[in-house]
């Protein structure tokens, strides 16, 4: 444990300050907005021209790209004066980036990420994007190990000497999977790392090309499906107390038996929260996140149905559930109009 205190003791000490008072979570006895008045508002009278964003996703097989597309849609609809469009990325650390640089006007990120990425910690040391800011959570994410039944592996611990699949190379899952080992005393040193997209991953640990794999995708993705079901692959369980201490962001999940075809019995995993971020670079004004955000609540409807998971987690009572670095004050605005109790150490 000595490497993972070391590694990770900036980042814990971080991370703690920013989780103190209230963790993030919205805290209102007012139901979920609606807008009876379906006709657009505008954010910006003195702006003469459309003001086009791009909202940046993730990859097209999974929930992110649908729903940052329908919202989309519903932002372009509603809000006068500016056009979104969603764009396939490779997910939080280009998404984190192209805001940074002013390329986007909002983005999905991992809660982890962001909060690396604000607070200048982990790969960000020295590099904080101290731009960034949430505007609300969405879908849960899971940090989860796979490997097959009989290859004995069992544990984090087991995977040293191992071949394993990492993420794709410089993703936030990468970051995170990273960060995993060393709090069980594991660095690319001790294990055959290898660097591949969950859909890659999934098929050579079904082929046995690799001892192991680690995802953070929803529970039963497709490709985490078709793994579970084309093999005697079992989740195995992450409960290092270092771990979650290092990492506000997430919490212990406890994944039910049976949820996976191979697993009898329950299994604790780490859970976070995917938010939707902007940038003090993006070009939007706090009139317009305000509209934006506005907009994107009071019509759910119109992007809810994009995806099971997003329909089912991305909802008004949990809208800041997981966030721990400051919200945009636009959003701050609406969020308290509708009667959100917005905690001190998200207000920036």
């Amino acid at each position: 444990m000595k490497r993972f205190l070391t590694v990770f003791l900036s980042i814990a000490m971080v991370l703690a300050l920013a989780a103190c008072g209230g963790g993030g979570q919205a805290q209102s006895s007012t139901p979920a907005p609606s807008n009876p008045d379906a006709s657009a508002s505008a954010p910006d009278a003195s702006r003469t021209e459309t003001l086009r964003i791009t909202i940046g996703t993730a990859g097209t097989s999974g929930a992110l790209y649908p729903m940052g597309v329908a919202m989309a849609e519903t932002i372009t609809k509603h809000v006068e004066g500016i056009s979104a469009t969603g764009e396939a990325t490779a997910a939080s650390i280009e998404n984190l980036r192209n805001l940074h640089e002013g390329k986007m006007g909002m983005a999905i990120s991992q809660t982890e990420v962001a909060s690396f990425a604000y607070n200048g910690t982990g790969a960000y040391e020295g590099n904080a994007y101290t731009d960034i800011r949430a505007m609300f959570a969405t879908i849960n994410n899971y940090l989860q190990v796979f490997t097959l039944k009989n290859s004995g592996i069992t544990s984090i611990a087991d995977l040293e000497g191992k071949t394993v699949s990492m993420g794709a190379a410089g993703s936030g899952g990468e970051l995170a999977a990273r960060a995993l080992l060393a709090a069980y005393d594991l660095d690319y040193t001790k294990v055959n790392a290898q660097f591949m997209g969950e859909s890659d991953g999934s098929a050579a640990l079904s082929d046995g090309k690799i001892d192991a794999m680690i995802a953070t995708n929803p529970i039963n993705s497709a490709a985490l499906t078709e793994l579970t079901t084309s093999c005697e692959a079992v989740l195995i369980p992450i409960d290092a107390d270092a771990f979650y201490q290092a990492y506000p962001a997430y919490v212990p999940y406890t994944v039910p038996a049976g949820t996976y075809p191979n697993n009898d019995t329950d299994v604790v995993i780490p859970r976070s929260r995917i938010i939707m971020c902007t940038s003090t670079n993006s070009g939007l004004t706090d009139d317009d996140i305000y509209e934006i955000t506005k907009a994107v609540w009071e019509n759910r409807d119109e992007w809810a149905s994009s995806a099971k998971s997003v329909e089912t987690q991305t909802v008004w009572e949990d809208v800041l559930v997981g966030i721990d670095i400051p919200l945009h004050p636009g959003a701050i605005r609406y969020l308290e109009e509708k009667g959100v109790k917005v905690p001190d150490n998200l207000k920036g």
